[in-house]
């Protein structure tokens, strides 16, 4: 092959890289930020568990501590495991697409279960009024939650069709990729060259998906810095550098392998 074999082939590399680079690009995307159960592992982990615990306590301890009875009780704080059941509830929801989230409901019915416990172990007959103070701050706290869940949930909204949409773009861009890749087969003739073509996609691929990630990563980083909650806001920065960590170990996986590719069917290239 002479070395004019790139300008020959430029259109149909840059093609298969910018397939190649949606396809990675989307299937991380379908894994990770549209895949509630990935979102549950993020979330429910010891760090995360603990920031969105003590948030939750202090917002609950402004609401509810203002009756003196339940002021003495321990109660009124979320356990551990009582925040990871809230989380994977309403996560449940949020990627159902339920328009109307139950949140603020089963984090008050938790605090109003294990008020009326412990008071009662105490010998406290105070149920009807620990309804009262908690139905009383009810709007609070949907108000709350409003605030902090609110927009992912109104952007979750269409999340199946989102779904629908990011699996037919992976497909068409795959059924391209083979096309495009077969075509280039039968225009260099030679296997090894071939796969010389192959690494150059895969290095441009991964750049192209680097460049993508930096332009999305500033301007959500961004957005949780100037929008979000103190509390709310590390759990948020831990999801996203947990997502961007997934892309980047597969941008650099790809990268590295294609380079190893490139580089190992080099002498072939001009051939």
């Amino acid at each position: 092959m002479s070395k004019t074999g790139y300008k020959r082939h430029g259109f149909t590399i840059f093609l298969l890289s910018g397939c190649l680079m949606v396809m990675v690009f989307m299937g991380i995307t379908l894994s990770t930020v549209l895949d509630g159960s990935y979102v549950k592992r993020v979330l429910t982990n010891d760090n995360n568990v603990a920031l969105i615990r003590n948030y939750t306590n202090q917002k609950l301890g402004s609401l509810v501590n203002s009756y003196s009875p339940i002021n003495n009780l321990s109660a009124t704080t979320l356990s551990k495991s009582e925040v990871k059941k809230i989380i994977n509830t309403s996560v449940d929801e949020l990627y159902d697409g339920n328009p109307k989230l139950t949140t603020g409901d089963a984090i008050l019915g938790t605090i109003g279960d294990n008020l009326k416990s412990e008071s009662k172990a105490q010998g406290l007959n105070i149920g009807p009024e620990i309804d009262e103070t908690l139905s009383s701050n009810k709007g609070i706290m949907d108000q709350i939650v409003n605030d902090n869940i609110g927009p992912i949930n109104s952007a979750l909204q269409n999340i199946k069709q989102i779904r629908g949409i990011v699996k037919t773009i992976i497909l068409v861009a795959a059924v391209l990729f083979i096309l495009l890749a077969f075509r280039l087969r039968l225009k260099v003739g030679s296997n090894m060259l071939f796969l010389h073509h192959i690494g150059t996609v895969g290095i441009c691929a991964s750049i192209l998906l680097a460049i993508v990630l930096v332009f999305i990563y500033y301007p959500v980083a961004t957005y949780i810095t100037s929008n979000v909650e103190y509390g709310v806001k590390d759990v948020l920065y831990n999801i996203l550098n947990g997502i961007f960590t997934n892309y980047i170990s597969i941008l650099i996986m790809m990268f590295v392998l294609s380079i190893i590719d490139w580089g190992s069917t080099g002498k072939y290239k001009y051939n």
